[in-house]
């Protein structure tokens, strides 16, 4: 899919790539903060690396969560709201992961809050930075220190030195290089809660804070957040312990996310978010394969390929061969996702338990236009 056809299908649901406005204090500002997240946004989705290599938003597993979801949370500690994020996880029996910057050290409350959240099996602490700056906008030294100063405070309070989060998402190749040289993994989001904005409007998600919340979500946080679980089928979720918003509306959001069947759990399940643990691509959909843990989407056709269902389109992906949405016959599930024939499988023959051949469009309730085209059927179909 093009990217200026993925932007426009995307823009009206908002969020789901797009970068935070964290703040230094329990309000957020209207200006930068906001004018940094909707650019990181636009840019992410219309244009943005797909293998998410010098990219502060993107992480490197883009699919295949199986409605698992990885919360975490940005900015503190904060000992007035973080103990009341901690109680209402616990509640939930939910892992996290608490990206932390230096300057909030500075009491004894809050080192001995950061201790606790180390400590914790079920929680991690990660470096985002000593001050909370736009880091693409720094110089080297500056960066350095950014990442050196909180990486001595996490250290301290007993967590591994892991896991990196940008501010803003904002990052450029040299800072992906500094986070890498010391032993860092840096980790985007899937899913912005954009609780920071809610925050800033006292419930209400301005406009002019953020324009990428439908209108019919603005004033409400809960359903915002559930729209785009089910969009992503699960992935990272950014929040922020700071905000008495979020404590207020999380045990809601936790609870509404596991009646739709969503899990909770670390950044660091290999078995979810592979290759952020440096595991090798999962194979996209068209591509051959033995087992479903091969796919992206979880999903081995019985001709041995990846796949998944569909009404009416199926997503491609950069440098595979296109795919398209047709009945299957053969398993009798509706519409699945296959190949089309292309030099990528030299026109199928990479795809032994298929058929190169022309097939109508399974539009199901889609409403899609009907369309053929010349694809790798599983044999029979």
């Amino acid at each position: 899919m093009r990217s200026t056809a993925l932007l426009a299908s995307l823009l009206p649901l908002a969020s789901l790539l797009a970068t935070s406005a964290c703040a230094t204090e329990g309000e957020v500002d209207d200006g930068d903060d906001g004018d940094l997240m909707n650019s990181a946004y636009e840019t992410q989705i219309a244009g943005g690396k797909a293998d998410g290599s010098c990219n502060g938003v993107v992480v490197p597993d883009r699919s295949g969560f199986d409605h698992h979801i990885a919360l975490t949370f940005d900015d503190g500690p904060n000992p007035a709201t973080t103990p009341k994020i901690i109680a209402i996880l616990k509640k939930h029996h939910a892992p996290a992961t608490f990206f932390n910057n230096g300057m909030r050290y500075t009491s004894p409350e809050a080192k001995a809050l950061a201790a606790q959240i180390a400590h914790d099996p079920d929680y991690m602490l990660g470096n985002h930075s000593q001050n909370h700056l736009d880091l693409a906008h720094q110089t080297a030294a500056k960066l350095a220190s950014e990442i050196d100063q909180t990486d001595v405070l996490i250290r301290a309070a007993g967590s591994p030195a892991k896991y990196f989060r940008f501010p803003f998402g904002s990052s450029t190749c040299a800072g992906v290089a500094a986070v890498h040289d010391r032993g860092y993994i840096f980790v985007g989001w899937h899913i912005d809660s954009a609780d920071w904005c809610f925050q800033a409007g006292h419930g209400t998600c301005k406009p002019a804070t953020f324009k990428y919340v439908p209108d019919a979500m603005r004033s409400d946080y809960q359903a915002y957040v559930l729209a785009q679980a089910k969009l992503t089928g699960g992935g990272i979720i950014l929040m922020h312990d700071i905000h008495q918003f979020t404590v207020d509306h999380l045990d809601g959001v936790l609870t509404a996310l596991e009646q739709q069947g969503f899990t909770f759990v670390r950044i660091d399940d290999t078995s979810v978010f592979p290759q952020l643990a440096g595991a090798a691509p999962r194979k996209a959909l068209g591509d051959a394969c033995e087992t479903s843990m091969e796919c992206s989407s979880n999903d081995c056709h019985a001709a041995g390929f990846c796949t998944q269902p569909c009404e009416g389109t199926c997503p491609d992906t950069a440098g595979r061969a296109g795919t398209f949405c047709i009945a299957d016959a053969q398993q009798g599930r509706g519409g699945i996702c296959v190949a089309k024939a292309a030099p990528q499988n030299q026109t199928c023959a990479r795809l032994p338990d298929t058929t190169n051949v022309a097939m109508p469009r399974y539009i199901g309730s889609s409403g899609a236009t009907a369309a053929t085209a010349t694809v790798c059927a599983p044999n029979g179909d």
